[in-house]
């Protein structure tokens, strides 16, 4: 019992002081707004090129079936523009969804065997692409309503508005 009181402890503490306890929350900032999340890829130095063929013959079916069914809007690749010491990433890839998606036709491993029939050769390129890449992550963005005071404090209804009063 006191093994598990102190894992809990340790635990508890971890989160409070991860970078996620101390976020800024968009108090209601882009809910009613499409959804646009980035990803970003750091590729192992001179190996871009592998790293893009892989993507275009596997992963990128996946987002045309998404694009084609409706459950995304778009998805585009971006290379960086400029070269810097220490750039993070080499390639950005930036797809937007609807406010209100459809339901999927179908579930992600479902969608994964229907384009790829061939597992074993899906498997392994992806398993090639995430080894070519050095560093990945994810950022959402949040579109906030221009026409309103613009806030990231106060609760705003950014693209959400109130049903109006009878």
């Amino acid at each position: 019992m006191n093994k598990l009181l102190k894992t809990i402890s340790v635990l508890v503490t971890c989160m409070a002081l991860s970078p996620a306890a101390f976020a800024q929350a968009a108090n209601g900032n882009g809910g009613c707004a499409e959804r646009v999340d980035i990803g970003y890829y750091k590729i192992e130095r001179g190996r871009q090129d592998e790293w893009l063929a892989l993507y275009q013959k596997w992963h990128r079916k996946v987002m045309l079936y998404e694009i084609a069914h409706g459950t995304a809007i778009s998805s585009k690749l971006y290379e960086t523009a400029s070269h810097s010491p220490g750039m993070p990433w080499d390639f950005a890839i930036i797809n937007v969804y609807p406010v209100k998606p459809p339901a999927h036709p179908i579930s992600r491993p479902e969608l994964i065997r229907k384009v790829f029939p061939d597992l074993k050769a899906y498997v392994a390129a992806e398993k090639q692409r995430w080894a070519l890449t050095v560093d990945h992550w994810d950022e959402a963005l949040l579109e906030m309503n221009t026409d309103e005071p613009l806030s990231v404090y106060a609760p705003v209804d950014g693209f959400c508005k109130p049903a109006a009063a009878p």
